[in-house]
């Protein structure tokens, strides 16, 4: 999975954490954070899961997960947070999401940002380390944006890398495994009744865990992601819950367009 640290390094672990950076200078993206993503903070919420593997047919599998992200999709919005860890980095996502709108907030040590998408527009903010670190902002911009809003429109170049995986269906692109599917046994996860859908991450490189409500919704309760062992380990485990509660997302108020932060710092040179 790839949540704004690794896409957040790629959740909800990114590549490149620097997601404004080409939108800016060369210097900001060499002086950015990057940070690989989100990963498994214990091993015993899927333990149950991990020893049942391999007891569903791969077309069982696929229907139940078919069923689920319709019924996701259906719902229309959840809370959504995400807990990663990149080596000996570690952060949290808290957002809210619909299918057109929704507002993140991120922490990866000191450095605190938030996204805001409604009206087909972006806005982020956040402290000195979070402009500087997490979005690439130049460093020398932190002191005077932060706190501050800067809008992004659809037709900057650095919209889509600031709003993915916060719509709803982007954020259920992120959390669906792919391959061959494996269905687990049912177990009991957060007080629910859960079965578990296994397969790789999307595009590779890990194995990612969905685990839905085991009833006839079949709603998403929990996505573990992991990958690399040793310090190049990452992953994240993603949580939804509060499933079709009604989205309020206000726009921000005095925002900076993006735009003419770039304009100012192609002057600059």
């Amino acid at each position: 999975m790839n949540w704004g640290i690794g896409r957040v390094a790629g959740a909800y672990c990114a590549s490149d954490m620097n997601i404004l950076a080409a939108a800016l200078t060369s210097k900001a993206a060499r002086n950015g954070l990057t940070v690989a993503a989100c990963l498994l903070l214990s091993l015993a919420v899927t333990s149950g899961a991990s020893a049942s593997v391999a007891v569903g047919a791969s077309g069982s599998a696929s229907q139940a997960l078919r069923q689920s992200l319709t019924a996701a999709t259906a719902a229309g919005s959840a809370r959504i947070t995400v807990q990663f860890f990149s080596g000996s980095s570690t952060g949290k996502v808290v957002q809210d999401s619909s299918l057109h709108s929704g507002e993140q907030t991120i922490a990866i040590g000191k450095a605190l940002a938030s996204v805001v998408l409604v009206g087909g527009s972006a806005y982020i903010s956040g402290n000195s380390q979070g402009l500087t670190s997490y979005f690439g902002l130049p460093s020398a911009l932190g002191p005077t944006l932060a706190g501050r809003w800067v809008s992004v429109q659809s037709t900057d170049a650095a919209f889509h890398a600031v709003t993915a995986n916060l719509a709803l269906s982007s954020a259920l692109a992120e959390v669906t495994p792919s391959g061959t599917l494996i269905a687990g046994k049912r177990l009991k996860l957060s007080g629910q009744r859960v079965k578990s859908i296994s397969g790789e991450i999307p595009g590779g490189g890990g194995r990612l865990t969905l685990f839905v409500t085991a009833n006839a919704r079949s709603l998403p309760v929990e996505a573990v992601e992991s990958s690399g062992t040793g310090k190049s380990a990452q992953g994240e485990i993603v949580t939804f819950r509060r499933w079709g509660e009604q989205v309020h997302v206000a726009t921000p108020s005095g925002a900076i367009p993006i735009s003419t932060l770039e304009a100012a710092s192609s002057a600059s040179g």
